[in-house]
């Protein structure tokens, strides 16, 4: 059966699956369950084309948090897609990045670590089950159109981009991924603003704007007794205007924090005019869209890429604002070495780390046929150790072609 035809066939049949994420806020320990979004409200109209996905989606990642929809695809094709997976894995055609921990043995172990079926193999049709794995880059590419549509995210989708065109069929990035018994991965966002990423962030012809997951483990998963959850940090109040980035590709850095004096919150972005790493300066976005600069023009480096960053930002470039400064904080500051073994991290197991003020948790547990869909630059997340066994699913990440040196 075509991927798509049993999309439509889930349509008729009533959702059976409980609560399959759970949202709490910093400061709390209370979960309060999320409710799931079912492929059955697809019914509901949106706007866009071919409503593969429940309209409600569009807003949750708006809003700078995770979109789950339970049962995006049947059992029986998530068990194709899982032998596939397995069969590649069990040929050695993964690769291990050694990024994922499990344990403190420090002993590289890759039946343990994150695997990943690259897209080079993905796409060799000599491989595997080619056929399945182009039905479903079809599918995904559906997906897309519907995203760049809803989203208003038209370079998502655009017919002779780079982002659409030259790497993979359906997402620009699309992979099998294994996490072995005991894998982990630490916090992180997916995409960084060009000027972060060192010499070379602007050489690259795409960045990141969509990250994609969907689960291939069996549809009784339970993450209180299996692990291997998605923890997403997400925003406690809901962000004014877009995440991510601005209509012109400039990518966001952080946030401003709510005020008695300004009760939304503000994404700031990093204005890189010229891309040439210097001549930055960040801003907001005003109620009417228009720029408020927040700082003059700097050189990020090494003001964004040292340990400590948000408070040298504070202390540096927002001196004489106090009133913004006490607002800002960085979407993921720079980490080193040294603060991780303050906070023993060398320990770090996987348990999951706490929310920071601002923030609330939300897990969400891989079961075989959901589908997430987040923001790949605003919203930071960690994937929380797996038990007894290994935890699979296809994921990837849809690009948009690199923003345009602006005229200034």
């Amino acid at each position: 059966m075509m991927l798509q035809s049993s999309l439509l066939l889930l349509c008729l049949i009533p959702a059976t699956l409980g609560f399959q994420s759970s949202r709490f806020n910093h400061g709390t320990s209370q979960c309060k369950p999320k409710s799931c979004l079912h492929l059955t409200t697809i019914t509901q109209i949106n706007d866009g084309i071919d409503h593969l996905l429940p309209k409600s989606v569009y807003p949750t990642i708006e809003e700078g948090k995770i979109a789950v929809i339970p049962n995006f695809i049947p059992q029986n094709e998530v068990n194709l897609l899982r032998a596939d997976a397995q069969n590649l894995w069990d040929q050695g055609k993964f690769s291990t990045d050694a990024l994922a921990g499990y344990g403190s043995t420090g002993k590289f172990d890759p039946a343990k670590d994150r695997a990943v079926l690259r897209l080079p193999q993905w796409k060799n049709s000599e491989l595997g089950n080619y056929k399945n794995r182009l039905r479903f880059g079809d599918l995904m590419g559906k997906v897309r159109s519907e995203l760049a549509y809803n989203l208003n995210r038209p370079n998502l989708d655009l017919t002779n981009s780079v982002s659409t065109t030259r790497y993979g069929h359906g997402s620009t990035e699309i992979s099998y991924t294994r996490f072995g018994p005991g894998a982990f991965l630490k916090r992180h966002v997916d995409e960084h603003h060009e000027e972060l990423k060192g010499i070379d962030g602007w050489s690259k012809p795409t960045r990141r704007s969509l990250s994609w997951l969907i689960y291939l483990n069996d549809a009784d998963w339970d993450g209180r007794n299996d692990g291997g959850q998605l923890r997403c940090f997400e925003r406690q109040d809901r962000p004014n205007g877009r995440i991510g980035a601005t209509f012109n590709g400039d990518l966001q850095v952080g946030w401003l924090s709510v005020t008695p004096f300004d009760p939304k919150e503000r994404p700031v972005y990093l204005d890189g005019k010229k891309h040439d790493h210097g001549d930055c300066a960040m801003y907001y976005l005003n109620d009417d869209n228009s720029k408020q600069y927040i700082t003059k023009a700097f050189q990020t480096q090494p003001i964004m890429y040292v340990a400590g960053s948000e408070l040298l930002v504070k202390k540096t470039l927002l001196s004489d604002r106090k009133d913004l400064a006490d607002r800002f904080h960085l979407i993921e500051p720079p980490k080193a070495k040294f603060t991780d073994i303050l906070k023993g991290d060398k320990k770090y197991s996987g348990w999951g780390e706490d929310a920071l003020i601002g923030e609330e948790l939300e897990d969400v547990d891989p079961r075989g046929g959901t589908l997430v869909l987040f923001d790949s630059v605003s919203l930071p997340h960690e994937v929380l150790a797996t038990k007894a066994k290994a935890r699979w699913a296809c994921s990837g990440w849809m690009h948009e072609d690199q923003q345009a040196i602006q005229e200034v």
